[in-house]
């Protein structure tokens, strides 16, 4: 009988990109954390999507990263998708989002973030949530693939998640 390989856990992931005269940093990490537990907070510098988001969310936008500090299975992923979005819901104002939340989830391998839209290189995960790879380990860094986000493709960030893998790697029996 075959038997298969239980794959390792992973950090939860959520970037925030938020109206800042409506909501503060420490209240949305709060919000994380409550709900995730302990995580790091990183504020990057490079943020290219942000015009983008602005003609719905408007102006003031400000982002941050949460990365756990404990350990989450694989299977989390879809699970925190669609309560983020239940977050972004609750959060809008005349439909329109003023809170953005992305989520992803770090392993040893990867890093894949959740979307709800469909493209040839995404995996479906179930409920009309998909799975998006953007970056493999290879070489001892990380590579951003050709769809990966210009909001992620920088080195700020791959340096980032590059301690984020070398921090699970320390838990890797957790």
């Amino acid at each position: 009988m075959l038997e298969t390989e239980k794959p390792g856990k992973g950090l939860l992931f959520g970037s925030f990109l938020f109206r800042t005269d409506l909501f503060s940093q420490n209240e949305l990490v709060q919000f994380w954390e409550n709900k995730f537990g302990s995580s790091f907070i990183f504020l990057p510098q490079n943020n290219p999507l942000t015009e983008y988001y602005a003609a719905e969310m408007g102006i003031n936008l400000s982002r941050f990263f949460c990365l756990t500090s404990t350990t989450f299975s694989r299977e989390s992923l879809l699970t925190t998708k669609l309560e983020s979005m239940s977050w972004e819901k609750m959060w809008a104002q005349d439909s329109q989002r003023r809170v953005n939340v992305d989520v992803g989830l770090l392993s040893l391998e990867n890093f894949v973030l959740a979307t709800t839209k469909n493209y040839s290189h995404r995996i479906y995960l179930g409920q009309n949530i998909f799975a998006d790879l953007t970056y493999i380990y290879n070489q001892r860094e990380l590579q951003c693939l050709p769809w990966t986000y210009p909001d992620y493709a920088d080195d700020e960030k791959k340096n980032f998640f590059l301690w984020g893998r070398a921090f699970l790697l320390q838990k890797k029996d957790t």
